[in-house]
């Protein structure tokens, strides 16, 4: 007798927040209730990530085509290491996220001990606010990284730091891309578009 009296208490008070909720979410503030509750669950997510894969930044959203794989592939990646570095082809595509990826993807991001040549890094250089995601394409004797965007056609420079892609502490890299989420990014992309005034 007292479960079914329990039952029918619960079974009410889920009428009762349901009916409450169906309130506060009518009409155009119902749009601020659902995008607050989508802000909630996204921080909530992105922690219980940063835990789970031991990094700070579990995902990153691609809001540049350094990474892109196309008809320049073999000039800027496959020759640019074979003849800088002496990397034969198959040696590259061994590899991980050999194919590179696009503007929108999501890649997911774990922390590593060590992180090994052709891995895919996330690093964040002093004094620049956007984080880097490049390939390691050379350990160097100190410690340090060379990396490279595929689709770049050499390591770069970063303009007014002092640094540069031939030397990325390991102290800057938050971890190295374990696969990638296709498209999912793409509102950071629009949301990055939009307040850097237009410019990609």
């Amino acid at each position: 007798m007292a479960a079914r009296k329990e039952e029918r208490f619960e079974k009410k008070e889920k009428k009762s927040f349901k009916k409450k909720f169906d309130k506060l979410t009518e009409g155009p503030f119902g749009y601020v209730v659902y995008a607050v509750l989508g802000i909630i669950i996204a921080f909530l997510l992105n922690q219980a990530l940063a835990f789970a894969l031991q990094t700070d930044l579990p995902v990153v959203a691609v809001v540049s085509g350094s990474m892109v794989h196309d008809s320049s592939t073999e000039i800027v990646h496959y020759n640019w290491l074979q003849d800088n570095l002496g990397y034969n082809r198959s040696y590259v595509d061994s590899w991980p996220i050999k194919d590179g990826f696009l503007i929108g993807d999501l890649p997911i991001i774990m922390h590593a001990e060590n992180y090994s040549v052709g891995d895919v890094i996330v690093y964040t250089v002093p004094g620049q606010k956007v984080p880097i995601i490049h390939r390691i394409i050379k350990i160097n004797s100190d410690g340090s990284f060379t990396t490279k965007g595929d689709h770049n056609d050499r390591p770069i420079v970063f303009s007014g730091s002092g640094y540069s892609e031939y030397s990325v502490k390991p102290s800057w890299v938050h971890g190295k891309v374990i696969f990638i989420i296709p498209k999912l990014g793409y509102f950071k992309v629009i949301l990055t578009y939009i307040l850097s005034g237009g410019r990609a």
